[in-house]
Parts: structure tokens; sequence; C-alpha cells
């Protein structure tokens, strides 16, 4: 039997993009899926070791409230390499997955250079041009794959996931802006898709099986890195994962089948929006926290502080040419943006919320002092039918003269509500141009049928406010849970009795469904309208209402605006549809509050809470006080979010970003070599632990944070060193401190031994690895390797350049350029895996140029005897001979990375110095033996 959770903490998790180091994230996902799993309702016998190590926190994080603090993670948001470990991460925790092993599985076995590159297929065999170095359809077919084989026991470990998934349509989707008079057409690039899974609305589950190939889709397209990947088109998944239903995930009204989708990572590297604008819906179901969590694989190395200002000093200035400024331009910049605003808007939201406690507790001692000196604070009593009260009356009942400012925020915010609910129910986003024009309609309604003061032929906006403002209804539900968890939490020197906790948290569970049911209110389905009105009077509506739209937005004032929706409103075909939907709507939503409070209230009462109770009935005049402070900002938790990072730069063990291999060959590296990519994996799983750890612990002491790290890393370690498959992992790092590649598996026991100082290979636990491993990473790949890939990815490339279309950027070199540019590409390409060491055609031409080093070297030598013009022309193949293999073996060291164009050059003059002094040497032989 497992502890009753009595708290929790929600995560919402970004993660960056970073190529390769995709791997590392993926080390870090793991982590974050064992954080969840061990602090669930699965039993003890059903958790991993590591797991269990969460399990043990999470009691003692419980504190005096006694259970378990539930660690939930219900937002991730992520784009290019973070994007494919986010969708992983999202599915595997909706289907109550037990670990990610199939994604590392595809890490680890198949993102591998010699897999991936592009030529799989014969050139007579393709039917499209030669688009990237990587081959897009397979790398797509592996994603499909991997995500259908992530399964589970089908218990999602969150009640709740959104996942974001950020791309770049290259086409763009026209989308106006109505200016002053005017309209002006902008192509919106910026593309995320979402899915949802909301376990308390029937349906709502983007992560079934039916959706895997379009959440492989969305993790192709966000990971279309420029150059190595093409763009990624609907059309291009094969025909039978094609669904005519996914249409929904892309913009509506507009064909997707053929838009491009590149990488994510163009606009969007860090996407933290999506996250942040969430989190204010996302409230806890426990007593508990709200966490921000960044992964960042790509962090700069911070620079030692100076010893004087304890500041860290900035880099000195480097000059940029204008090719490196077209760099930045193009690629560098558009993908480190810094996160400096997002953070702001979490910061102002704290700030505010902050501000919000602070004035409730100052009104609630108001209260106290003014019970204590026996005076009662100027409360009204509400009256019996307050729809049929006016301002006046509500101001001569005791509500006093601000009571108008207060009333009239509230129809304003519930205009705004009533207006996100029709333009969902019509099929569009609630922050839309269309949702404002139909604001303007519904305003032309409210008017005509409500007034603040009573008229003949309208009821009072009182009446309107209790049919459909769903946002006091929120207020009160919010309000009377913070309520309960201070009840429940009531500090160490006053615990509450167990039968006390045990109402509460049954109390708080109603509170929790019942927000759940307003929240489905205010966010109904398209589908929903057929409720209101039959499919042909939808369809008329939309089109009536729709023919104005134009013409209204681009009024030049507000007002004008206003005036032209009244006249749409007043339309015969349009009035009385408008006037029976929303009518019907508000019969419908006054039906469900009135049901929702009663259960609050029968619930209350059967628990035997009455002071509860009070709090819920008096929130009227509470709502008086708070809300117009909070009025605008949309708030709706009363706890603060707290942001922490993890990346490599972050460790304790090791915090020099150069530590994994993926950073290497502009974060490429972790394709190039099986040992590498585990090498990330294990530091992703060391980081991820460590700033897990922090993320939960902040408030306790570094020695405490630090012992629950190491009992983490020694069982991580365990687990990665441990089995048959450690071994070879352990072997890549003794193969790395000895620097010596030839060790292979038989002499692994005496490699130990030599390595480390003992007779046998001790465990690889944390001290072990701290002292002796933490900065080392395996050797790279071998050069026959490197030449191979080289020479593979040469004669793509050649390819590419040839396909290259006529009316593309060759447009604008002309035909005979265009043509040079081709043959040039070619001719370098061709040349570049002819120079390639370890190629066969290198080796052909070191053999023939080393045996025509040997004919030059004897016929000059026979040349003393034969005469001088045979000695010249033996001469002549033996330089030609050695400055053709120089040059080759020059090339190939600059294209392995071995030496940088500057040396190469050097080489080159200095091969010429030498053929000159060999010349004047020749000369003056001649001469003197002449």
């Amino acid at each position: 039997m497992v502890e009753q959770a009595t708290g929790e903490v929600r995560f919402a998790v970004v993660l960056y993009g970073g190529v390769s180091l995709a791997i590392y994230m993926n080390g870090i996902a793991q982590e974050l899926l064992r954080m969840v799993r061990g602090s669930s309702d699965l039993p003890d016998e059903e958790l991993a070791p590591g797991e269990m190590i969460y399990r043990r926190l999470s009691r003692e994080l419980a504190g005096p409230r006694g259970g378990r603090k539930r660690f939930v993670i219900d937002i991730i948001s992520g784009t290019s390499a973070g994007g494919i470990n986010g969708v992983a991460l999202a599915k595997a925790l909706v289907v109550g997955s037990r670990d990610m092993a199939v994604l590392r599985e595809a890490w680890t076995d198949k993102a591998d250079i010699g897999l991936l590159l592009n030529d799989r297929t014969a050139r007579a065999a393709r039917l499209r041009p030669t688009e990237s170095l990587l081959d897009g359809g397979h790398m797509y077919g592996v994603l499909h794959e991997t995500i259908a084989r992530i399964k589970g026991d089908g218990k999602p470990l969150s009640e709740m996931v959104d996942l974001f998934v950020t791309a770049t349509d290259l086409q763009g989707v026209p989308a106006p802006i109505h200016l002053t008079g005017a309209r002006l057409d902008e192509k919106i690039h910026k593309t995320v898709f979402h899915f949802a899974y909301d376990g308390g609305r029937e349906g709502r589950n983007d992560f079934s099986p039916e959706n895997d190939a379009m959440l492989a889709f969305a993790a192709r397209c966000t990971s279309s890195f420029p150059v190595a990947f093409p763009p990624m088109r609907f059309v291009d998944m094969p025909a039978d994962a094609r669904r005519a239903d996914y249409a929904r995930f892309f913009p509506r009204g507009w064909p997707h089948e053929q838009r491009l989708f590149a990488d994510g990572g163009y606009l969007d590297n860090r996407p933290f929006s999506h996250a942040i604008d969430l989190i204010p819906f996302r409230p806890t179901t426990l007593p508990g926290e709200r966490k921000l969590l960044f992964i960042d694989p790509f962090p700069e190395e911070r620079r030692p502080p100076d010893p004087v200002t304890g500041v860290a000093p900035p880099p000195p200035p480097e000059p940029v040419d204008f090719l490196q400024n077209a760099r930045l331009a193009a690629s560098t910049l558009p993908r480190t943006e810094v996160i400096r605003d997002d953070i702001r808007a979490i910061t102002r939201m704290n700030a505010r919320l902050e501000r919000l406690g602070t004035l409730q507790a100052r009104w609630a001692r108001d209260q106290r002092q003014a019970a204590m000196r026996g005076q009662a604070m100027d409360e009204p009593t509400k009256p019996e039918n307050l729809d049929l009260l006016d301002l006046a009356d509500q101001m001569e009942r005791g509500y006093g003269s601000s009571y108008p400012l207060y009333h009239h925020l509230r129809v304003y915010d519930t205009s705004d509500s009533l207006t996100g609910i029709v333009a969902r129910l019509a099929g569009y986003a609630p922050d839309s141009d269309e949702a404002l024009y139909l604001r303007q309609i519904l305003r032309a309604w409210r008017d005509d049928h409500f007034s603040a003061y009573h008229q003949p032929g309208r009821e009072t906006e009182s009446a309107f406010l209790s049919r459909y403002d769903i946002g006091f209804r929120l207020r009160r539900l919010i309000h009377l849970r913070a309520e309960i968890d201070r009840r429940l939490d009531p500090g160490p020197d006053a615990p509450l009795p167990p039968d006390s906790a045990q109402m509460l948290r049954a109390a708080r569970l109603l509170v929790e469904n019942e927000l759940a049911a307003v929240r489905r209110l205010a966010t109904p389905l398209e589908a929903d309208a057929e409720t209101l009105l039959n499919r042909d009077e939808i369809a008329g509506l939309t089109h009536e209402i729709g023919r104005h739209y134009g013409e209204a937005m681009q009024q030049p004032t507000l007002q004008n605006r206003y005036e032209l929706a009244r006249q749409v409103y007043e339309k015969p075909a349009i009035r009385p549809l408008v006037d029976r939907a929303l009518a019907q709507l508000g019969v419908d939503m006054r039906q469900a509050f009135d049901q929702g409070s009663a259960r609050i209230r029968e619930g209350l009462d059967l628990l035997r809470l009455p002071a509860l109770q009070q709090v819920y009935d008096g929130f009227h005049w509470h709502d008086v006080m708070t809300y117009p402070f909070l009025e605008g900002s949309e708030l709706q938790e009363h706890s603060q979010v707290e942001v922490f990072r993890i990346s490599p730069a972050d460790s304790m063990l090791n915090g020099r970003p150069a530590k994994l291999a993926g950073i290497a060959v502009g974060a490429f590296g972790g394709f190039l070599n099986r040992d590498w990519r585990e090498h990330d994996i294990l530091w992703g799983r060391l980081d991820g632990a460590e700033r897990i750890i922090a993320a939960l612990m902040p408030d306790r002491s570094p020695e405490a944070r630090k012992t629950w790290t190491e009992a983490l890393h020694n069982q991580i370690l365990a687990e990665e060193y441990g089995d048959q498959a450690g071994e070879g992992r352990r072997l890549a790092l003794l193969k790395a401190k000895l620097r010596d590649s030839g060790i292979d598996e038989d002499a692994f026991e005496e490699t130990a031994a030599r390595a480390l100082g003992v007779k046998d290979a001790a465990a690889l636990d944390l001290d072990r690895f701290r002292a002796h491993y933490s900065a080392f990473k395996p050797l790279g790949p071998r050069a026959p390797q490197i030449a191979g890939w080289s020479s593979r990815s040469m004669a793509i490339l050649s390819r590419m350049i040839d396909d290259l279309p006529d009316d593309g950027i060759l447009r604008i070199l002309g035909s005979r350029a265009a043509a040079a540019l081709r043959a040039g590409g070619g001719l370098i390409s061709g040349f570049a895996r002819f120079a390639m060491p370890g190629s066969y055609w290198r080796m052909l031409a070191d053999k023939m140029l080393y045996l025509a080093m040997l004919a030059g070297l004897a016929i000059g030598l026979l040349g003393f005897w034969l005469g001088s013009g045979i000695a010249r022309a033996g001469w002549a193949l033996l330089a030609a001979a050695v400055a053709l293999w120089l040059l080759l073996y020059l090339f190939g060291r600059w294209l392995r990375g071995r030496a940088s164009l500057s040396q190469a050059l050097r080489w080159l003059l200095g091969l010429v110095a030498l053929a000159l002094m060999g010349v004047g040497a020749g000369t003056v032989a001649n001469y003197l033996l002449g």
C-alpha cells in the first residue's frame, strides 16, 4: 500500500536545441522520468532501485503533514534536438512507461553517421534531388518506430500533459494585421505543434497509438537542422501514416500537405513562452510548488571571477569581418537568443502573486482586529435574488460607492471570457482577430439584453454575471483551495489531528474536481456548438457573420468597429440565431454553476467543515476587495514559480561543457562514435540527477543536497557500468585514460588493474569515478572511419550542388556561373574524396606516388651516366611526385581537422622554397660540372 500523497511539486520542462547533444538531453529525460515514477502512486515493489531513492526523498520532503510529495511533469516545450526528447518524455508520462530504453537504444544504435548519410539508394533510383547530407526519410522512420515502441501500463503519471514542439514554416501562413483604417498582411513562420492529454476529458489524448505518426512528424520537423536534414512535408510521410484528422494540429483554414517545415531553432531555439503562458492555468492538485526546469546542453563556459570584485570580467572584444557578420546574422545569433525577457515574465508574475498574498493576509488580519474590538467589517448581506438588483440597489444594501468599479470590471472580464468560449465554438483561437470581431458582436448583444440599471425590456447586468461569469467561479474555488492548503499546513507547532487532515484532503479533492469542471466549461470543443444550434444554422451564421469581418476590422476606431458590428448583429439572418444560441449557453452555464455550488456546499456539510463553507459563501465580499488588483493578469495560481537550469556547466563533478563528446564537430560529434553517445547519456543522467535534487531541495543545506545527489550518482554509475554493456562503457573510459585504443575486451581486467593500481577491478563508484575518470571522455573515431564518412559526404555534397535548381539561388549567378559552380563543386568534392587518408583512391595514389618518387630518384641518379637530359627528367619526376604527395597529405590533414589552413599554406610555401632551392642547386651544379 502506497502512502497517500499530501503535497506535490509540478514541473514545466523546456528543452533547447543542440544537434547531437540531444543524446545528452536523453540522459536528463531518463532521470526526469525516474523522478516522476519514484514519487507516483506505484507500489514500492514496482520501482527500480534508482526510483526508490526518489520515493524515499518524496517521503522526506512531505514534512510534518506526512505521506509523500508527488513530483509531476505536466508541461513540456522543446525545439530541435530537445523536441525529439520532449516528444518521447511526454508520451512515456502519458502511457505510464517504465523507462525510456527505447529512445536510448535509438540514439546509441541508430544515430550513427554511417547509417544516417543520404546515400542509401542508388542515384538511378532517386526520384527527388539530393537536398541534404543526411537521410530525412530514414530519420522519420526511426522516429516513428521509436515513438510507437514507447509503451506502458496505461496508467498516466500525470493527470494532464501539454507538449509544445516548435518548427519553422518556410513558406509562412498569411495572417492579417488590422491597422487604423487599413489591413496589413504578413506571414507567420513560427509554428508550434501542440499535443495534449487531459485525463478529465473524454477523447483528449494526442498520445494514443493512432497519433504516433503525427508525433514522429513533429519530431522530424523540429529537428530539420539546415543542410544536415531537408525540410519535412506532410506528404513526405508514408501514405498509410497520413490521417485526415491530423489537420487539427495545423493552422485552421490553410492547406498543410505541401508546406515545408524546418528546424524549430531557426526562430525559437529556447521555447519558454509556451510553458510560461500555460503555467497560470495548470495549478497544483495538492498543496505544493511550481518549478520550471530548462535544459541548456550547450552553455558558454563560465569565466573565473575577478579575485577583487568577485565578478567575471567580460571577454575581450574580437573583430568581426563581413563573413562572420553574415554567419552570425543567418545562423548563430537567432539560435542563441537570450532568455532574459522570459525570466522577467516569470519574475513579474511571481511579484504579483506575492503582492496578492500579502494583500490577502493583511485583509484577514484587519478582520481579526475588528472582531477583537467588537466591530464588524462593512460586509453586506447578500439578497435572495441578486439577479433582480441593479447597481443602485447594490450600493444601497451596503456595498458602498466603490462597488460599481468592481461590477464593471466583472462585466468586461465576463464579456472577454464569453468571447473566448464563442470563438472556440466557432473554431477560432481566443486571441485571434476573428475573436476581436466576435467580441464586438457579443457586446452589441449584451447591450441589447442587459443594463447596469433598471430599464424596460432588459435584464440587469447582475443576471448577465450570474449566467456567464466563469472567472468569478474559478476565483472562488481557488480561494477556497488556498484556505484548505493553509489549514493543511499549519506549521510544526500546531500539527493537524489525523482525522482533520483526512477531511481537509477530501475537501481539497472536491474543490479540484469542481475546478476541472468549470475549466471545461471555459474551453469547449468546436463540436459542442451543435448543442446550441444545428449544423445548418451554424454554417449559415458563420457565413453571414464572416461576410462583414474585413470591413469591420478596418474601421478607424473601436467605436466605429462597434457600430458596424451592431449593424451586423441586427441583421435578420443573424440576430435570431445569436440570441437563441447565447440564451441556451447561459441556461447551460448557470445550471452547471448551480450544480457545482450545490456539490461544494453538500460536500463541506458532510465533512463537517462549516468554517470552509463560510469562506465559500462569503467570497463575494472578499472578491470585491481583491479582484480589482487581479484584473487583467489572468493569474490563477497562488504559488510562485522557481526557475532552475540543467546544463553541463552546472555540474559539481565536472563543470566544463567540453566534457561532452557531442560538442565536437559543431555539435555533430555524438553521431560519430557510439562510445561518445554512451558517455554523453551518462553525463546527462549525472547532471540531471544533481540539478533535480537542487530543484526539489532549494531550501535545504548543501550537505543535505549532497547526500541525496551522491546516492543517485552511485546508483547511476552502478547501472551504467555494472552489467555486460556497462563493462564495454568502462573499457572505453580506460582506453581514454591510457590513450590506447588498441586495448580489447580480453585485456579488461589487466587494464583495469594497471589503471587503478589494484589486482582486481573494483566497482566504479562515485569516489573512484570522480578521482580517475570524470575528466576523461572516450577516444573518438579512427582515421579509416573518418575517411569513409568524409568520402561519402563529399559524394553527397557533389550531388547536392549538381541538383541545385536553376530557378533557385543559381538564378542570381547566371547560366555560365551556375555551370561553373556545379563543375567546381564536383571537382572539389572529388579531389577531397581522393585526398582523404584511408580512402581506396588515396591509398592507390600513395602507392603510385611512392613508385614515381622511387623511379624519379633512380633516373636522377642514373643521369650521371646516361646524360643530363635524363637526369633532369628524373629529378623533375621526383619533385612532382613529392609535391603532389605533400599536397594530398596537407589537404587530408586539413579535412580531418589536424591542421589549419594557415599551417597548410606554411607547408606549401616551405615546399615551394625547397623546390626553388633545389632548382638553384641544380643550376649551380650544372654550371660547375658543365
